[in-house]
């Protein structure tokens, strides 16, 4: 005699040995381009602008309006031209460094954490440790710390 019927679904098999530890294992997402959060709200502003003014109905999924929220909520910088500039201090960090410099993500990550210190910086985002000197790493949070008194 069988026991009583599975409600719930089973789990899929992990794709990868996908994490952000002090070594990155992206997998496929590698290379991808990431976006802070800010960047992230900055989209969906522009997006929901474009679908109010005539073009496509705006979107009302259950995912799309708590993404909004979030982000919203979330976005450390909320004027379109301070978000353009902190992307444009993080990303000159891109490649640059010992090997091979820093990823798409973890300039993702500094522009959303915006850390004091490069200390913290290196404690929030553990691949960072080797990547950057002290010295130019704590320059481009000064950057994005003076971007983010302005907003």
């Amino acid at each position: 005699m069988a026991g009583p019927p599975t409600l719930s679904r089973t789990r899929p098999v992990p794709s990868g040995n996908e994490e952000a530890t002090a070594h990155l294992h992206l997998g496929d997402m590698t290379d991808v381009p990431c976006l802070s959060v800010s960047e992230c709200n900055e989209l969906l502003s522009r997006l929901a602008a474009s679908q109010g003014s005539g073009g496509r109905p705006p979107a009302n999924s259950d995912v799309y309006l708590k993404t909004r929220e979030y982000v919203g909520m979330f976005s450390r910088f909320k004027d379109g031209k301070t978000v353009t500039q902190v992307d444009g201090v993080s990303s000159a960090l891109l490649g640059k460094g010992e090997g091979g410099g820093v990823s798409m993500f973890e300039r993702a990550q500094l522009a959303t954490l915006c850390c004091d210190t490069a200390e913290e910086a290196r404690t929030l985002i553990p691949s960072l440790e080797g990547k950057l000197d002290d010295e130019t790493l704590q320059n481009v949070l000064d950057e994005i710390s003076k971007l983010r008194d302005f907003s």
